[in-house]
């Protein structure tokens, strides 16, 4: 009977606070209260536990994948700065020294060039700005992409603190029962057979309790990588919500996706700055002058200033190859474009139709899980404790109770993964609802 009433304990476990921290040490073993408290305490004052906003803060400013995407992007627009400005003058200084016999005579000149951009000059500006929008597009675009790796690592580690929790209370039952049983046993009030069952059931569950703090373990340090510096172990992260995240039509989701997508964005400037390659190329057939002005004076006194105009003459080279390069190059833009709309849209869909059913089976399974597998523990245990059910039986009961809880766990764990997946897809940010 000693059973029955540590096994009731399991019928009404307490969710986790988010939030709160969670020690991984070894519960199994029997040691000094004022060792392993010790412990404890300093294990939950060094481990960090963060949010998803604030793991998604945390990777903007630490993550070196996004640093060097956003410094690539810079970059070009350092690019785009510099096709703006206009080129330099020349200033050139010549001394001529002529001499016949003992006659002799001098010339000095004194000028300065300037090369007049007329031809393609805007397209080329043009060209270098929307190659930087489209850099800034691709940064936003893998920016998305890393953040939605972090939030997966955020929901595996959340979900890694959960399990762990559920098999905690389980095991912890288990411990007890095994004690209980073995002092029953000295005490001849209870079987060798029923004594080994609870010791064989208490090492399934010491085992299944050593792989979650493994998988906590291995979860905090994945999420650390993604989103801390360099040198810092592990952070937990907090409990996700209870609530399922809100419903989001496929009408809705595809036309956020069509218009917050990174990705159509930066294939929007890649066209644009395709069109005006093509444009300068084709300008560059007619060739930029070159004006030159200066001061001239000779040594028997005469001195004045000029005035020249230099134009280099399109016979042999009229750049026409570039200007087809450059149109094949804008074709290939814009089918790349059309290629990513129709790929986008097929994201969409294929998110929206798991996460739909995620959340279906969310619904459906969810709570009345819970509530069934109670129920049956409940009443397993009645009947145990009226002679109607055996050990084994009420032992399985038990275990069905354990798998509808981490049953529940893992439900909750891909709809989250599926929802943010879907916001992603739509170009939305990552965030909790």
């Amino acid at each position: 009977m000693a059973v029955v009433g540590l096994l009731g304990t399991m019928a009404r476990p307490a969710d986790a606070q988010p939030g709160a921290r969670v020690s991984t040490g070894n519960t199994g073993a029997p040691r000094s209260p004022a060792v392993g408290s010790a412990r404890s305490v300093h294990a939950a004052d060094s481990l960090r536990t963060v949010g998803l906003r604030e793991a998604l803060r945390l990777f903007r400013k630490n993550n070196l994948s996004l640093r060097r995407a956003q410094s690539e992007a810079r970059a070009l627009e350092g690019e785009a700065r510099q096709a703006r400005a206009y080129p330099n003058p020349t200033l050139q200084a010549t001394h001529e020294p002529l001499w016949r016999s003992s006659e002799r005579q001098s010339e000095t000149y004194l000028n300065i060039s300037q090369q007049i951009e007329w031809s393609g000059r805007s397209a080329q500006i043009r060209a270098a700005r929307e190659r930087a929008a489209a850099a800034r597009a691709q940064a936003a675009a893998d920016s998305a992409r890393l953040a939605l790796q972090v939030t997966e690592a955020y929901v595996k580690a959340a979900i890694a603190e959960t399990r762990l929790q559920r098999l905690r209370r389980v095991t912890r039952v288990f411990r007890q029962a095994d004690s209980s049983m073995a002092r029953r046993r000295r005490e001849g009030d209870a079987s060798g057979y029923a004594a080994r069952r609870i010791r064989l059931e208490r090492a399934r569950y010491e085992q299944r309790l050593a792989a979650a703090r493994l998988e906590v373990r291995n979860a905090r340090e994945q999420l650390a990588l993604l989103v801390l510096p360099e040198g810092t172990p592990s952070v937990a992260a907090k409990t996700l919500p209870s609530k399922r995240p809100p419903a989001i039509s496929v009408q809705e989701a595809l036309q956020a996706a069509l218009q917050q997508r990174p990705e159509l964005r930066r294939w929007q400037s890649a066209v644009e700055a395709q069109q005006a390659a093509r444009r300068a190329a084709r300008r560059e057939a007619w060739p930029d002058p070159s004006v030159t002005a200066g001061y001239k004076r000779q040594s028997d006194g005469f001195k004045g200033a000029f005035l020249g105009v230099g134009i280099p003459l399109p016979l042999f080279d009229r750049n026409r190859g570039a200007a087809e390069a450059e149109a094949e190059r804008l074709d290939a833009a814009r089918t790349q474009q059309s290629l990513a709309r129709r790929e986008i849209r097929n994201e969409v869909r294929r998110a929206h139709a798991a996460y739909t059913s995620a959340r279906r089976q969310a619904e459906l399974l969810g709570d009345d899980l819970l509530r069934g597998t109670g129920d049956l523990l409940r009443i397993a245990q009645t009947s145990y404790g009226e002679g109607e059910m055996s050990l084994v039986e009420l032992l399985d009961a038990a275990d069905a109770y354990r798998d509808a809880r981490l049953r529940s766990v893992d439900l909750r764990a891909d709809l989250w993964t599926r929802y943010f997946l879907l916001l992603r897809t739509m170009g939305q940010p990552l965030d909790l609802p």
